[in-house]
């Protein structure tokens, strides 16, 4: 099967001493490879692009069960230049039953997935390191770059990197490939094409939180929500978490579907009751199918301020009579008037 050559001249070292080993026999689902793919963090994989596959057991070159594939998957994120890859075996690989895997992503062309550029990882089964590579076209002279690994000499590896020169490459296909460690030629196998499939990525940011609100007004918040994939997202809605004396609305509003690298903004009206905190969490939630995206703002309660004094040269109130100094006119003309206190 076609695919773009992965570079095997600089293979990873067998890294730390294995632990103690629980070995596993069976398939890797495609479901367990899909939650593995998750760019930069936790929560729903922040790809443009993601595929993964399972493969058929039993049909490898060696009978080794650590030296047959059961599964591969990959995620891409253009804009951020990040990939994470993921394989599966049978059974846990160790230092004598060790294979050297690839896992690079390219383009489909006649013959395959073969087409450049490509770029992916490359590393011993029983390793706790990895390389990267970017393939830029046929014959050109390839530089490995270290990349991050977990789950050496298990039946589950990862594999994660995030570099600028990995920004932009749109491929749309990937190619899982498991050879001999002293001969590249000897594949024991392979799972693949795996098409790689545009995503939506959806984001949200709030604008125009007030910093303080009396209790009663009210005001108008706006929720940006941005799809940073290459997918248009699904029909979503919003949700707002609740609070005491916080009040929004509307308060589940319906979203359209907004298309790749498009937008939609929705008004919320905001107010907080005489029972709210001093401090009140406003938090949103949106969801468009399996996306998510969470915004949050701060909102202080403005209190009526306290009752002064009285005015002029008037005392603090005291609960007696209130006096002012007023101007009092001469109504006989013997002067031009005078200040006198006066009841307020």
């Amino acid at each position: 099967m076609s695919r773009p050559v992965p570079p095997v001249s600089s293979r990873p070292s067998a890294g730390t001493p294995p632990r103690r080993r629980r070995r596993i026999v069976g398939p890797a689902a495609a479901g367990m490879i899909a939650a593995c793919l998750v760019v930069g963090g936790a929560g729903p994989a922040s790809a443009n692009l993601v595929g993964g596959a399972d493969s058929p057991t039993g049909n490898a070159a060696d009978p080794a069960p650590e030296r047959d594939l059961t599964g591969a998957g990959l995620a891409y994120d253009r804009r951020r230049g990040a990939l994470v890859g993921v394989v599966g075996f049978r059974a846990e690989p160790t230092r004598e039953t060790a294979g050297f895997v690839t896992l690079f992503a390219g383009t489909r062309t006649a013959t395959g997935c073969d087409g450049y550029p490509a770029a992916g990882f490359a590393s011993s089964t029983a390793a706790f390191d990895a390389r990267w590579s970017l393939l830029t076209a046929p014959g050109t002279s390839v530089t490995t770059h270290p990349a991050t690994k977990r789950g050496g000499q298990t039946t589950l590896q990862r594999f994660q990197i995030v570099d600028a020169r990995l920004k932009g490459q749109r491929p749309d296909c990937a190619v899982a490939t498991l050879t001999d460690p002293g001969d590249s030629s000897v594949v024991w196998d392979t799972t693949g094409p795996i098409a790689l499939k545009p995503i939506p990525v959806l984001a949200a940011g709030l604008r125009g939180v007030p910093k303080t609100l009396s209790a009663g007004s009210s005001r108008r918040v706006r929720l940006v929500l941005r799809n940073e994939g290459d997918a248009a997202t699904r029909a979503g809605r919003i949700r707002v978490a609740g609070a005491r004396g916080l009040q929004v609305t509307p308060r589940v509003p319906r979203v359209k579907p907004i298309r790749a690298g498009g937008s939609r903004t929705v008004t919320l009206r905001v107010s907080l009751t005489s029972r709210a905190r001093p401090t009140t969490a406003l938090r949103v939630t949106a969801t468009a199918g399996d996306q998510r995206a969470r915004a949050e703002g701060e909102i202080a309660l403005r209190r009526p301020a306290s009752g002064g004094g009285g005015g002029g040269g008037g005392g603090a109130d005291t609960g007696g009579p209130r006096t002012c100094t007023r101007y009092v006119p001469d109504l006989f003309g013997d002067s031009g008037g005078s200040l006198a206190l006066v009841p307020c």
